[in-house]
Order: C-alpha cells, then sequence, then structure tokens
C-alpha cells in the first residue's frame, strides 16, 4: 500500500510533481529555442552600441555577471536569475530579454552561479553567491549609468525561488539600508521546500533544516514590502501550481502589492520563452511594473 509523503500525494506522485519534464514533452525544443533567442538577444543588444560587460563579483571563476548596458541615463535596470532546477544553466543561455529591454532603455544583468552539485547541494551558497551578485550590481549601477533605485528582480523556475529569496533577505546584512529590489517578477517557480525536500530532488540538494527555515520565501511574506507579480503557466505541474497560487495568496494575505499572471496553454518551458518578447506574459509582467 502506497502511503503519502506530502498532504494526499505519495512519493512517486511528488517526484513527477517536482519533475518538470514529466509535464513538457517538448522541454527539449523548447530550451533549444530559448538558447537560439539569447543569441539573437544577443546580437541586438551589440547592435544598438551595447555590447555585453562581463564582471566578477565573487572570486570563483563561476562568480560573474553579463550586463547589457542601456544608452539612457539613470535606466532601470533588470537583474534576472535564471532556473534549471538548481543544477544547470549558463548566464549567456538566458539573454532572450536582451534585445527588447535595451530598446525599450532598460539595462540587464545576468548572473552566473554555482550549481547545487559542485557546492554540496548547498543551496544557502548558492543564495549567498546571489546576494553578493545584487549588491555588486546595486553598487555598479549608477557607474554604469543605471538607476540604483529602480532594480526590478526577475526569476523563472529555480531561479524564482532565489529570486523570492533575495527580494525577502535582511539586506542590513549587506550594508544597506534598505532593500536594493525596488520590484519582484516570479515565475513558474517553488516558494516553500517541505514539500521538495521529500521529492527526487533531495538526491542532489542538501535540505538542511536551516535551508528550509532561511529559504522558504512563504515564511518571510512580512518582508515583500514591494511591487511583486506572479505567473505560472497552465500546463506547468500541479505542484508548481499550487505553489503559485499559495504563494499568491499569502503575499495577499500580507497586504502586499500583487499581480497575478496565468500563461493560458503555456508550460513551464514555454512560459520562460513568454520572456523573449515584450507582448510576453512574463515580459509584461515586468512592463506591467516598470510602468506602475
Amino acid at each position: 500500500m502506497n502511503s503519502n509523503v506530502w498532504r494526499d500525494l505519495t512519493q512517486a506522485q511528488l517526484d513527477w510533481a517536482y519533475d518538470q519534464a514529466q509535464h513538457a514533452p517538448n522541454m527539449a525544443m523548447v530550451i533549444a529555442r530559448c538558447e537560439a533567442l539569447s543569441v539573437e538577444g544577443r546580437a541586438i543588444a551589440e547592435k544598438i552600441g551595447t555590447e555585453v560587460q562581463r564582471f566578477a563579483y565573487g572570486p570563483s571563476d563561476v562568480e560573474a555577471l553579463d550586463w547589457y548596458p542601456s544608452q539612457r541615463a539613470r535606466a532601470p535596470l533588470v537583474f534576472f536569475v535564471h532556473g534549471g532546477a538548481w543544477r544547470r544553466g549558463k548566464a549567456k543561455d538566458y539573454a532572450m530579454a536582451a534585445g527588447w529591454l535595451n530598446l525599450a532603455g532598460a539595462h540587464l544583468v545576468v548572473p552566473d552561479f554555482a550549481a547545487a552539485p559542485d557546492v554540496g547541494g548547498s543551496l544557502l551558497t548558492m543564495a549567498e553567491q546571489l546576494q553578493n551578485a545584487l549588491a555588486f550590481t546595486a553598487r555598479k549601477a549608477a557607474e554604469l549609468g543605471a538607476n540604483p533605485r529602480r532594480i526590478y528582480l526577475v526569476g523563472h523556475s529555480s531561479g524564482a525561488h532565489l529570486a523570492a529569496c533575495l527580494a525577502s533577505y535582511n539586506w542590513l546584512q549587506k550594508g544597506f539600508t534598505e532593500s536594493p529590489v525596488h520590484a519582484l517578477v516570479c515565475c513558474s517557480g517553488m516558494y516553500e521546500l517541505e514539500p521538495v525536500s521529500l521529492s527526487s530532488r533531495s538526491t542532489y540538494v542538501n535540505f538542511t533544516p536551516k535551508t528550509l527555515q532561511d529559504l522558504s520565501p512563504m515564511r518571510r511574506l512580512h518582508n515583500f514590502t514591494m511591487p511583486v507579480s506572479v505567473a505560472c503557466g497552465e500546463f506547468e505541474s500541479p505542484e508548481f501550481k499550487r505553489q503559485a497560487r499559495e504563494f499568491a495568496q499569502g503575499l495577499s494575505d500580507h497586504k502586499a502589492n500583487l499581480r497575478f499572471y496565468w500563461g493560458e496553454a503555456f508550460n513551464h518551458f514555454e512560459m520562460l520563452e513568454t520572456f523573449s518578447q515584450p507582448d510576453g506574459v512574463m515580459a509584461q509582467a515586468l512592463i506591467d511594473l516598470m510602468q506602475r
């Protein structure tokens, strides 16, 4: 007899629910399209005279970021945290929005950071690297013509989880008097780690009690004082849809400035692709924030 390990889900059901490949038969095709769109995005950015710059924000080779500068003075800045189940992904493959953002007059910053298997499965290490990356970006912004008070934090999938962790972080610990995050977009993410820790993802992530407590944004809803947009696709896994709805409801209960976006007929990876054009669901979630 199968026993439930999380709410009404058995181990097999939970593993299935946290494996997006099971819910997106076109996963490889869409990822390939996103990589091609990133090549196009980089080319457009360079064509309008904003060649990508590479900066180190930490001591290890992976602690570096790609910066697509705008030509506009005091321009807003978008800081994008990529997904990849905490174990894959490179900044250069997540530049699909570089072209349209630069044309709209905004900077784009995409950091590289460690994969969980390379740091003993520690999400805490990954989160700290991203804290340092965002701190570096905020301090470098004015020098490169960006407005440090208009930093828009965007994340997809496991990157949405890490972005939510950044937004709810106590930035006093990094020497900031206030959060550098002006607004937040979380697309297709996870916001409570307990069920994830019980899934097959625990084979490569070290889910310690401290990790669950410190890196579950659902436990820090009072820290989301900035405007927040949450997005999710109709054809994502049931657990990802539940996580998005419960996160949005929790934020609403805490009187957050919240908007929810439903990607009708899109799966997990197609939602990322909607960031490549300004009329896409994920792009619109950001644009709406920038126009408020």
